[in-house]
């Protein structure tokens, strides 16, 4: 039998299912036949091969990242919306979906960046750190606010950059697609006429119909069974917590001298104002990888503009408009404005730094854009404050902090205590030498004391704690502020019974009889006014009146239904009238009736409002066509969303 096997495992074919065995294993390892792989991604995007087999794009959102930006979002909603805000509602996967679809646009549109091979220059990467608001005090980009927000993020200078660059490239070609946008004088004098639009209408308010007979007891039990969901009680737990809130601790109220010195030592760097440098360049562009000719006469072109520059009563500004390749700064003559040491790398830096007067041009310089030469056009020496001006400051500054350090350290004891034993929340408390104390029962939308706050009935009614009853881990309600939950009473949802809203059942049964009794008046009425008989004669029928309302425009102070329904209706027949019903309250109809329909005036429009309305009218189109373009480029890549995972 032995013979037998080895005489069929010989041979060509053999040798090949051998070697293609041998060359999976050098490429990914024996493991990988006996270690399947884990998928962790929300999402997936496959792009096209570049060719036949080689070249696929692949990117992968993970489920940690999305988790952040969908915090980041639901924070945003939770700010926006204040006390109206339904943690639950938010949770839907109609919110995920398109949460994690902006991150897949973003993704897609990386991908087709890097495809295309679009890069951003350093000239336009300073250009835009500059106008970012979050670095700017009074409007003016500030390098101390620029170094406090990396901090406060947690990157360096490199690391943003390249974050900047990635986003720069992704907008690219949708900014571009909406430069494009472009709207008619026609297209626009047709809009104000719709928009202008005014028409005049009859309106007949239907009386509500006579209350019905009182419902017997069955009809009233039967809509209770029929609408049982309506009558169940909210389920409500009851927590206990602990709070620990920064303004209330007791921290040292007298500072060691000598600890006030060692951190003006420590953040010296705070206190130095380094020198600033504002500069403008000429760029003569020419690739990183172009040839010997190419490269000397970009540097001859290069060294004479440098002469040019440097002769007496010669405008740089008015050179670079004229001369400078570099778009971004070209029209502003080559203005750079306030340049940070680490904003331009290698030559161009050094070559900036090592100017000292004001009006100095330098030798061309390269870069992988192609050679620059640079003015200083500012120069502002460094300064620095002494201890003794700056002491009252350390002073507070150390207070605050020793605040923030108690707090911290409380805090911190608390949570690592209640790590080691995430179910009773009283040993934790008892050992930081913190309060217990106790709620009432509270629902998902309403509480008292601690219970007002949003935040913590979320926490509250978060699985892990409602179900599972763990302790909740810290709830931020302030600044140097949290508490920590522990479900101790949970109250399920239950029905109501009959006797208790006997009288609620009984208002929305005859309500419903109301409702129902209105809409079919009206429409039987509408049916009456599209045969032909007159509103007048309904009305009167009715014991109403017309009431005429010419002129009627789409920003009339009308109620919102009834003004849809007057400009969804088609404009009559001369002479006519087309009539619509309305709903206006809960047992509240009307019918309305358009006579006569006025296209909007485009007189006294004057040039310069028909020119930014036509503006605005090419940027709303630019918007719809940078979407459609981000569609259509999502059908050439393959997306995978595991819903299961979010």
């Amino acid at each position: 039998m032995l013979q037998t096997i080895r005489d069929k495992s010989s041979g060509w074919l053999a040798f090949i299912i051998l070697g293609l065995v041998i060359i999976t294993m050098a490429f990914f390892g024996i493991e990988s036949y006996f270690a399947p792989k884990v998928e962790t991604y929300s999402a997936k995007i496959e792009g096209p091969a570049k060719y036949w087999l080689w070249g696929k794009q692949v990117r992968e959102i993970p489920q940690d990242q999305f988790q952040r930006r969908f915090e980041q979002v639901r924070q945003q909603e939770r700010d926006r919306q204040g006390e109206a805000f339904d943690y639950a509602a938010f949770e839907s996967l109609d919110n995920k979906r398109q949460v994690l679809d902006g991150m897949i646009d973003e993704e897609v549109l990386g991908m087709v960046a890097e495809r295309e091979g679009i890069t951003i220059g350093e000239a336009e990467l300073a250009a835009e750190l500059k106008q970012m608001p979050e670095f700017q005090l009074n409007g003016v980009y500030s390098p101390d606010q620029y170094r406090l927000g990396l901090a406060a993020r947690g990157v360096n200078h490199a690391q943003f950059m390249a974050t900047v660059r990635a986003d720069m490239a992704r907008r690219t070609i949708p900014s571009l697609v909406a430069n494009t946008g472009l709207a008619t004088q026609a297209e626009l004098e047709a809009y104000l006429r719709l928009a202008r639009q005014t028409r005049d209408l009859s309106l007949v308010d239907l009386p509500t119909p006579a209350a019905p007979a009182a419902p017997t007891e069955a009809e009233l039990k039967a809509w209770y069974e029929a609408n049982a969901a309506r009558y169940r009680s909210e389920e409500k737990v009851a927590v206990e917590y602990v709070e620990i809130d920064g303004s209330t601790l007791e921290v040292p109220t007298v500072v060691d001298e000598q600890a006030l010195r060692q951190r003006y030592e420590e953040q010296r760097a705070r206190y130095v104002t380094d020198p600033k440098r504002s500069a403008a360049h000429i760029l003569v562009a020419v690739p990183a990888d172009a040839d010997a000719a190419a490269e000397q006469a970009a540097r001859e072109r290069a060294e004479a503009l440098a002469a040019k520059a440097r002769e007496p009563g010669a405008d740089f500004a008015a050179i670079a408009r004229e001369s400078s390749d570099d778009l971004g700064s070209k029209a502003d003559g080559g203005a750079l404005g306030v340049v940070e040491a680490g904003l331009f790398a290698g030559p161009f830096e050094e070559a900036l730094f090592a100017m000292q007067q004001v009006g100095q041009v330098s030798d061309p310089v390269r870069t992988p854009d192609g050679w620059h030469v640079i003015q200083l056009t500012e120069f502002a020496p460094g300064s620095e404050r002494s201890f003794d001006e700056v002491r009252a400051e350390i002073e507070a500054e150390y207070l605050s902090t020793e605040r923030d350090r108690v707090f911290s350290d409380l805090s911190n004891q608390l949570i690592e205590r209640i790590y080691r034993d995430p179910t009773a929340l009283a040993p934790a408390a008892e050992a930081s030498g913190l309060e217990l104390k106790r709620t009432g029962l509270f629902s998902r939308t309403a509480g008292e004391g601690i219970a007002a706050i949003p935040a913590v009935r979320a926490a509250a009614f978060a699985d892990a704690q409602r179900v599972e009853r763990q302790v909740s881990d810290a709830v931020e309600i302030g600044s140097n502020h949290l508490v920590v939950v522990h479900v101790v009473e949970v109250e399920p949802e239950a029905a109501i019974p009959f006797e208790q809203v006997r009288d609620r059942v009984q208002a929305e049964v005859v309500a419903d009889a109301l409702s129902k009794a209105s809409e079919a008046q009206a429409r039987a009425l509408l049916e009456r006014a599209q045969k032909g008989e007159t509103l007048d004669a309904l009305a009167t029928e009715v014991g109403r009146t017309v009431a005429t309302l010419p002129g009627v425009n789409r920003q009339a102070q009308l109620p919102p239904a009834l003004l849809e329904e007057a400009f969804r209706l088609p404009a009559p027949e001369a002479g006519g009238i087309s009539v619509g019903m309305v709903r206006l309250g809960p047992d509240r109809h009307a019918l309305v009736g358009v006579t006569a329909v006025t296209q909007g005036d485009l007189e006294g429009l004057d040039d310069e409002t028909r020119k930014s309305l036509l503006d605005q009218l090419a940027q709303a189109r630019a918007v719809v066509e940078a979407q459609d373009y981000v569609k259509a480029l999502r059908k050439q890549f393959t997306i995978t969303v595991a819903e299961d995972r979010l």
